[in-house]
C-alpha cells in the first residue's frame, strides 16, 4: 500500500474493509490515513492518506444481486447497533 500511495497519491485510493472489529477497523482506518498509530509496524509515522470504508457503507454502489448473493448473509450477522458503531468508526477515520 505504502508503494501504491507513493505511486498514484493517497488521495486516488481507498481501503474497503470487510471485519466487524471495532477496534482492529479503527487501528487498520488510522494506520491507513495517518500512519501506525502504534508506532510499532512499518507504517510508523509515515501517513498514506488513504481514506478507508467499510464494505456495509458501499452497498449502494454495489449492483443488487451481487450483494445478495456475496454480502447478504454477512450483513444479517452484524446487529444494527454494530453497524451504526462500525458507521461511526470508519466516518471519524475520514474527518
Amino acid at each position: 500500500m505504502k508503494h501504491l500511495a507513493e505511486q498514484f497519491q493517497g488521495e486516488e485510493l481507498l481501503v474497503v474493509f470487510g471485519i466487524n472489529q471495532i477496534a482492529t477497523l479503527k487501528i487498520m482506518a488510522q494506520t491507513f490515513r495517518y500512519g501506525d498509530p502504534s508506532f510499532a509496524g512499518p507504517l510508523a509515522g509515515i501517513p498514506l492518506g488513504i481514506k478507508s470504508y467499510h464494505i456495509l457503507e458501499l452497498v449502494e454502489f454495489i449492483p443488487e444481486e451481487v450483494w445478495s448473493r456475496e454480502m447478504e448473509m454477512y450483513e444479517l450477522e452484524i446487529e444494527e447497533e454494530e453497524q451504526e458503531d462500525i458507521r461511526k468508526v470508519m466516518e471519524a477515520s475520514r474527518a
